[in-house]
C-alpha cells in the first residue's frame, strides 16, 4: 500500500486486507505469525497497533516485524507514533486522532502514508481528507459492524476517491458485506491471529468470502 497506489487506486474492487496487530505481543513469537499471514497474499498493509508500550519495546516489535513486511511488498504502519516511524523508516502512520493529520503530514513529508480513524463522523472524514490523509477510517476496531456502518461506507466511496478503511472486529461474512459498501481496505486482527488454523487459513477465508 504505498502513497502512490492509496491514492492511484481507489475504485479498484474492495476487499485489501489491513492487518492489524493484536495490542500486546511477543517479537519473536509473533514474527511465524506475520509471515504467515503475509505469505498468503492479500494484504495492501500492516499496521503495528500496541497496547502503551515502552519506547524500546515498539522499537524491538518494529525491528523484526519490518522487514517482513517489506520482503512481501506491504506498507509497515505504526499507530500514531510519527517521529519513531521516521526514525525507523517505517512506511508510514496510522492516526487515531484526526484532528492531529495536518501536523503529521507536515512532519512525514509527502511520501510516506497517513491514515486517520474518523469513527462514524463523516466530518472528521472530510476534514481528515482535505488536511492531507491518504486514506480515512470507518468503524470501532473493538465493535462489530452494522448497517450504519455499511451506509456509512457506502456514502463516501460513491462520493470521494481517497480510499476507505473499514475497521471492525468483523468475520469473514462481514468482511464481504464491508467490501461489498465499497470499503477499499478491511482491517482484520484478532480473527487472523486467534485463528487455530493459523493466519494464512484465515486470510483464506476471508479472501474467499470476499470473492463471492
Amino acid at each position: 500500500m504505498s502513497r502512490a497506489r492509496a491514492n492511484a487506486e481507489p475504485g479498484a474492487p474492495g476487499g485489501r486486507l489491513l492487518l492489524i496487530s493484536p495490542p500486546e505481543l511477543e517479537p519473536a513469537r509473533f514474527e511465524p505469525q506475520l509471515a504467515a499471514a503475509l505469505a498468503a497474499g492479500g494484504s495492501a498493509g500492516f499496521l503495528l497497533r500496541l497496547a502503551p508500550a515502552e519506547r524500546d519495546a515498539v522499537v524491538a516489535a518494529a525491528a523484526r516485524l519490518r522487514p517482513l513486511c517489506g520482503a512481501q511488498g506491504v506498507a509497515f504502519l505504526l499507530q500514531d507514533e510519527v517521529e519513531l516511524a521516521l526514525e525507523i523508516g517505517a512506511d508510514g502512520v496510522h492516526l487515531g486522532a484526526p484532528e492531529a493529520v495536518a501536523r503529521a503530514r507536515a512532519a512525514l513529508g509527502p511520501e510516506r502514508i497517513l491514515g486517520a480513524s474518523c469513527g462514524r463522523s463523516r466530518h472528521a472524514a472530510m476534514v481528515a481528507g482535505e488536511a492531507g490523509a491518504d486514506y480515512i477510517a470507518f468503524g470501532d476496531p473493538a465493535g462489530a459492524p452494522n448497517a450504519e456502518l455499511g451506509e456509512l461506507i457506502a456514502w463516501w466511496s460513491e462520493l470521494f476517491v481517497l480510499p476507505c478503511l473499514a475497521e471492525s472486529a468483523a468475520g469473514p461474512a462481514e468482511c464481504r458485506a464491508l467490501a461489498e459498501a465499497g470499503a477499499d481496505l478491511i482491517g482484520v486482527g484478532a480473527l487472523l491471529w486467534q485463528d487455530e488454523r493459523g493466519p494464512a487459513a484465515g486470510i483464506a477465508e476471508v479472501r474467499r468470502a470476499i470473492a463471492g
